[in-house]
């Protein structure tokens, strides 16, 4: 239904003026190793080089005061005319439609994260895209309805919910709709969210929406964490995100033609970000509890061992099967970790579930971003 979708949801647009791109998509993947230490000319060539990115432009970031041209198509595929908006009005209308201390959309918000313990962990924003996406229990998930003839249309997120309460499904309206509700959502619960307009030849406008993973280089950065669980929960070997290579702010896509949070991207030749309610800080999130209960626990190292690493580490030695005291995981932690997560050891490395593997003390300090991840 979604991809279907995406052909009737025609909401953009022409650039008038230099909108500098800052933003590279990027697919963490089993060769997405020691990304932490990326320069920026890293994270591009990773995206020139993809081709999982093939047809994903960069992301451009039109400043207020530029305007965008507009076919006004609404209910319909053809154009009937065009329309100019200067991008800061633009941003204002999604701003007041967000509404992330609407009483309705808060309750929603409440009521979808209840389950999961802890403070904006991504299980918490996971309940809330897989909610709106697949639905729960007997509410269905998002129905697609198109705008008015010659009208985009933007829903208010609580009027959404209204829509979607009498439709019993989780909301009703277009990708911009889907896209408004699922920010205010997670707004709601202290999430920084971002939407993005899209645009190809083939399949007209498109609108998503991102949320803010951290910055992969602060000294409390849990990315690496978050796409690991991501990976393991949704069983998936490759997260979507784009990485600001000035900040190395990380946003995680969660449009509703992808599978699961961080899925494929939207393909098009024009991405361009509204930065909704800016004026306040970005908050990162954070692991679940559990997992990363469970992650620092096999983090603790006996003082001996802590010495071998450094060691080897200094020296610029990869660390094998030489160096561990032990090849058994009753004594050495990183073997321990590899065998928990479901994956096979031998000879120094970590051997995944379909084929690819990693050395073994490289997976335990987390630089195999997506090892150790559930297959079945």
């Amino acid at each position: 239904m979604f991809h279907r979708s995406l052909q009737m949801c025609i909401i953009i647009l022409i650039l008038i003026g230099t909108g500098l791109a800052a933003d590279v998509p990027f697919v963490f993947d089993e060769n997405a190793s020691g990304v932490a230490g990326y320069s920026s000319d890293q994270i591009e060539q990773a995206y020139a080089t993809s081709p999982d990115l093939a047809g994903v432009p960069l992301i451009s970031m039109p400043s207020d005061d530029e305007v965008l041209v507009f076919p006004v198509t609404g209910g319909g595929i053809s154009p009937r005319g065009i329309s100019e908006k200067n991008t800061g009005d633009l941003k204002k209308t999604f701003n007041i439609r967000v509404e992330p201390d609407n009483s309705r959309v808060h309750e929603e918000a409440l009521v979808l994260v209840s389950r999961f313990p802890g403070d904006l962990t991504i299980d918490q924003i996971s309940s809330i895209y897989n909610y709106l996406k697949n639905g729960q229990g007997s509410i269905k998930g998002w129905s697609y309805a198109r705008d008015p003839r010659g009208i985009d249309y933007y829903m208010f997120a609580n009027e959404s919910l209204k829509i979607g309460e009498r439709a019993g499904c989780a909301g009703t309206g277009d990708c911009d709709d889907f896209a408004i509700l699922m920010s205010a959502l997670m707004e709601s619960i202290g999430g920084t969210t971002r939407i993005v307009l899209a645009h190809n030849n083939s399949t007209g406008g498109h609108a998503y929406s991102e949320v803010y993973l951290g910055r992969l280089n602060a000294t409390d950065n849990k990315v690496a964490e978050i796409i690991r669980w991501l990976s393991q929960k949704f069983n998936a070997d490759k997260i979507y995100v784009h990485i600001d290579t000035d900040s190395m702010d990380v946003w995680l896509n969660l449009d509703w033609s992808a599978d699961h949070p961080g899925g494929p991207f939207y393909s098009g030749d024009k991405h361009m970000v509204l930065c909704i309610r800016d004026q306040f800080d970005k908050t990162p999130l954070k692991p679940p509890e559990n997992f990363n209960a469970e992650l620092n626990a096999a983090n603790q190292f006996q003082p001996a061992e802590i010495d071998t690493v450094e060691v080897a580490m200094s020296a610029g030695n990869k660390k094998d099967e030489t160096n561990i005291p032990e090849e058994d995981e009753t004594t050495n932690p990183a073997i321990a970790r590899c065998i928990s997560l479901g994956n096979i050891y031998a000879n120094g490395q970590c051997t995944f579930p379909g084929g690819s593997s990693c050395d073994v003390w490289v997976f335990y300090r987390g630089d195999c971003i997506l090892t150790g991840k559930k297959h079945g």
